[in-house]
């Protein structure tokens, strides 16, 4: 079996430990994290040049599709406050959560998805639904947020937003269908079978180098620390399980696929379009959430292969 036969097999696994690398060595997370976005780039550039787009786009006319992208951003927010407000969390950790809710979801997911066996195809829809609803509802979180603290109103730059979509979602998509015009779909096929080990690959980059700020903290305060990661594990997992009993009576793949795809949040994108306004809690939760996203679907692959 060679290298990446190797690492596809274990992907769950290796994800949930790069976790701990990234806290273990906040140096090389640091350095990685400005290039994540270069990361991302190629992770939608494989995952959609894989998938078949006339596909992609009849999931993404489903009004399922858009029905689950409404619960991912705006059911999952009204799920979480209630839980926050229970717990009396500070209003900046509150705010980061709420971000957190209206993010939509990581587009790392699909390749997450197929490393379990399952469809990658749909899952994308679900990504790209809960992407495009994502500015909505986090300017509605910010107002809710703002009225509530009488803190400032939240702004988001809907030039780089937009960008970004561009970059990440409609060039990609392009690239695909000139690759599907250009070139026989057996070249195409071939090509793909050695590129996909490749997709996971690149997905070891996101939390080797989104925990530098969370380690910084652990080391001035590691009661606090703990304390953001019991918090980001409950939310983690109440969207887990709520998602996954949500679409059960669907058939059990859509439901893991569900539950996958809800906790995954795309935090980068978020922060970046939001700046700074977010402050230092939102790149601790960052940091936080890491271990809760990549430890579900492990735990998830043990328990699929038992059953």
């Amino acid at each position: 079996m060679d290298l990446l036969a190797l690492i596809s097999r274990y992907s769950t696994q290796l994800l949930a430990s790069c976790v701990i690398i990234g806290f273990s060595f906040p140096q090389l997370s640091n350095a990685l994290l400005p290039y994540l976005p270069s990361v991302l780039f190629g992770l939608m550039l494989l995952t959609i040049v894989s998938l078949h787009i006339g596909t992609l786009v009849k999931d993404l006319c489903q009004v399922s599709v858009w029905l689950y992208a409404l619960w991912h951003t705006l059911g999952v927010t009204a799920l979480v406050m209630l839980l926050v407000w229970l717990l009396n969390i500070n209003s900046q950790l509150y705010l980061a959560i709420a971000a957190t809710c209206a993010t939509g979801s990581l587009f790392a997911s699909p390749a997450i998805v197929r490393s379990l066996g399952l469809d990658a195809q749909r899952c994308m829809a679900m990504t790209i639904a809960s992407t495009l609803l994502m500015p909505f509802i986090l300017l509605l979180n910010g107002f809710i947020f703002s009225r509530f603290s009488g803190a400032e109103q939240l702004t988001l730059d809907l030039q780089v937003y937009s960008q970004r979509l561009a970059i990440f979602i409609l060039l990609p998509i392009i690239v695909s269908l000139l690759c599907h015009k250009l070139i026989k779909a057996k070249l195409i096929e071939q090509a793909l079978i050695r590129i996909r080990p490749f997709t996971i690959v690149l997905v070891f980059f996101f939390p080797l180098g989104l925990m530098g700020a969370f380690r910084e903290v652990f080391n001035a305060r590691p009661s606090l620390a703990l304390e953001y990661l019991l918090i980001a594990s409950s939310i983690s997992t109440l969207l887990f399980v709520s998602s996954f009993w949500l679409y059960l009576r669907q058939g059990k793949d859509l439901a893991i696929i569900s539950a996958i795809t809800a906790t995954n949040r795309n935090v980068l994108l978020t922060y970046s379009v939001t700046g700074s306004f977010l402050g230092a809690e939102y790149m601790i939760y960052m940091g936080a959430i890491q271990l809760p996203i990549y430890l579900l679907p492990m735990l998830v692959k043990l328990a699929y292969r038992s059953s």
